[in-house]
């Protein structure tokens, strides 16, 4: 049996069962090329659908339109109010935060360098005054959220083989062809209208394998996999770096320079000036890190010790924190001058930062209040209370605040 082939109707295409659909009738063939205008629609369709999504996921700090009428730039998040909410929660740091805000003031008007990260800073400073808190109060001002960013422990690279951690094991070795890394894609490179964020957290504890592996990132902002099929690009990222370099040079510096034995303790030493703290640590850092990997580094940001001025104001925002986990128990606390004293006499300490007196306010607050809350007797319809906290005859009282309407 011989079978004759189908010929196609003249002006209809083999693919077109119709013959005269609209779909097919707008494709046309000019010297054996098909144009499709179409697919420029569902491209365009495609990409409002996307920015629609990124409006809808933005964070509680960001606005669809321009603050300003004269400029143009594809971030919408609002400086102000990103700063707003990094000032209520940061306390003692205002250089830090003044260079946070220029930063963003730079990034939102889209002149960074397109070629290399948006940002790199490295922040130094002893442990509990804030360097890593205010990466997360960025994140949740930017994304909705304190852990929308990607964090890298460099104290679990401290030694050379660790490198593959970040870019992949290298070719012949297990996992090589999985391209397997702890860097989060998706955070570090962010979204059209937002910049990722990147935090390397205590990089003074990564081996220098680990650190020279950063310079090409620093450099161009790209990262590729050992295996080759994947690339990160760092190009809309923020980087930032802590480290506690110097934290231990300038603390035996001032017991050294201490006038009484009864000031041995740092504590209640006189407080270095910030030119002396500044040098000692630039030795420290000059020391520990090379030449060319502190001139990939945008700001050097030092941030200071915390002193008795600040401690009132760091123990008042603990509270406020506190108080809004209270919020399902209907229970509004609020300290009298003398728990206010208390927690700032055995929580200030100033080798330990704000997590020694978020030790105190566990210990002389939060247990005794659990204890509180757990003896009172519930109901449904129980209104909302404020109980004021004292500390009298060295121990933690509550009572109702019987004055509040």
């Amino acid at each position: 049996m011989i079978h004759e082939r189908r010929r196609e109707p003249k002006g209809k295409l083999p693919s077109d069962p119709g013959g005269g659909s609209d779909l097919y009738s707008s494709i046309s063939c000019k010297k054996g090329i098909r144009l499709m205008p179409f697919v420029n629609d569902m491209l365009q369709s495609f990409a409002q659908q996307k920015i629609a999504k990124e409006e809808e996921n933005t964070g509680p700090n960001q606005s669809t339109k321009s603050s300003s009428a004269t400029v143009v730039t594809r971030f919408t998040f609002d400086v102000n109010k990103v700063m707003q909410h990094l000032k209520s929660h940061i306390a003692g740091q205002q250089e830090a935060l003044n260079a946070i805000e220029q930063m963003l003031r730079l990034v939102r008007a889209d002149i960074a360098d397109p070629s290399r990260p948006l940002y790199i800073a490295l922040f130094l400073g002893p442990t509990g005054v804030g360097k890593t808190e205010i990466v997360r109060l960025l994140a949740e001002a930017l994304h909705g959220n304190r852990e929308a960013f990607c964090r890298v422990d460099m104290n679990t690279l401290s030694q050379e083989h660790y490198a593959a951690s970040l870019t992949g094991a290298p070719p012949g070795y297990v996992g090589s062809k999985e391209g397997t890394t702890i860097l989060d894609k998706e955070k570090i490179e962010g979204s059209y209208r937002t910049p990722g964020i990147v935090l390397f957290d205590e990089m003074e504890k990564a081996s220098n394998t680990v650190l020279q592996t950063l310079l090409n990132v620093f450099d161009n902002g790209l990262m590729t996999v050992a295996s080759g099929q994947i690339t990160i690009n760092f190009r809309n990222s923020l980087i930032f770096m802590t480290s506690n370099i110097g934290a231990r040079e300038v603390q035996e510096y001032a017991r050294r320079k201490s006038h009484s034995k009864l000031r041995h303790f740092l504590r209640v030493t006189r407080p270095l000036s910030i030119e002396t703290t500044r040098k000692l640590i630039q030795e420290q850092l000059e020391s520990r890190l090379s030449p060319e990997f502190l001139n990939r580094v945008d700001d050097i940001i030092t941030f200071n010790w915390l002193d008795e001025t600040a401690v009132e104001d760091i123990i008042l925002l603990h509270i406020r924190q506190l108080n809004q986990r209270l919020l399902h128990h209907r229970v509004d606390i609020h300290l009298e001058p003398s728990m206010l004293a208390h927690l700032a006499e055995v929580g200030f300490d100033q080798r330990y930062g704000a997590r020694s007196l978020k030790r105190a306010i566990r210990r002389y607050v939060e247990v005794p209040l659990a204890e509180y809350l757990l003896s009172r007797s519930w109901e449904s319809e129980m209104p909302s209370e404020r109980v004021i906290v004292a500390w009298r005859n060295g121990d933690t009282h509550f009572r109702k605040d019987l004055q509040k309407e």
